[in-house]
């Protein structure tokens, strides 16, 4: 196992646990002694655990928002499915807004062979991948660069997209259940408010790992968004919910 899908286990385990014995997760890993510490100890300095006599705990369990790195390698295979079927809705002549998700960050590929396409981003790790797509003319969000993740958030940001309109935007989310759509921060979610007022259709880009999971910051009612895209179909009982609240949703 290398070593950032251990920190992925790591990360995954204790978001369900809580709390652990660090001899524990070194068991559930089969690694070493001198591996599980080096683990532990890296995650730390990010911020993401706590390591006390002998135990480890999450940071902030209900709510981490994990570094790009990671969230891109989670459920990749989902989210680049995802991705091919929100690529079905670019055109050429269009200016769209993507945030700084891993699940959009998927997209880059599918905008290859498109005309005249404008893409409004506030993501530093899109905004890389589309310098190397000179067909597209790319605008990037001025203002703070959170660390790790490549979003670049705060008023300045908020500023930038308020000089913008789009044909599109694609977002994507920290969790979702039958009625609302939430965001691991208050910043993130101002952003992307902020895209969506100045945007014509908007598209929620989801994978089933976001249903359920406890979220602090509304971003908005599901039915806010013209199409939810995911991976499999929702539990029934919120596809029932969403069929009473005409919400369009493709997998």
């Amino acid at each position: 196992m290398f070593k950032n899908e251990r920190f992925l286990t790591i990360l995954d385990l204790l978001q369900k646990k809580k709390v652990m014995r660090i001899k524990d997760l070194q068991k559930e890993l089969f690694v070493s002694d001198s591996t599980i510490r080096r683990d532990l100890i890296a995650l730390e300095k990010m911020g993401k655990v706590t390591r006390k006599f002998g135990r480890v705990e999450l940071v902030k369990a209900d709510n981490i928002e994990l570094s790009f790195l990671f969230r891109q390698q989670e459920n990749s295979e989902s989210k680049k499915y995802i991705a091919e079927i929100a690529s079905t809705f670019l055109g050429d002549n269009e200016a769209i807004f993507v945030d700084s998700s891993s699940t959009t960050s998927f997209l880059a590929p599918f905008f290859e062979g498109l005309t005249n396409l404008v893409v409004v981003t506030n993501s530093l790790k899109l905004a890389i991948k589309l310098d190397e797509i000179p067909a597209v003319k790319t605008f990037i969000a001025g203002g703070r660069l959170r660390s790790g993740t490549g979003s670049i958030l705060g008023d300045i940001s908020l500023d930038f997209f308020s000089d913008f309109r789009a044909d599109l935007v694609f977002l994507s989310c920290s969790s979702i259940n039958a009625n609302d759509v939430y965001m691991s921060s208050e910043e993130q979610s101002g952003v992307k408010r902020r895209m969506m007022e100045n945007a014509e259709r908007k598209i929620l880009l989801c994978d089933h790992s976001k249903f359920n999971v406890k979220g602090y910051y509304r971003l908005c009612d599901v039915n806010d968004f013209d199409v939810i895209i995911m991976d499999q179909q929702p539990p029934e009982e919120i596809m029932a919910v969403w069929s009473h609240k005409n919400v369009e949703v493709l997998y």
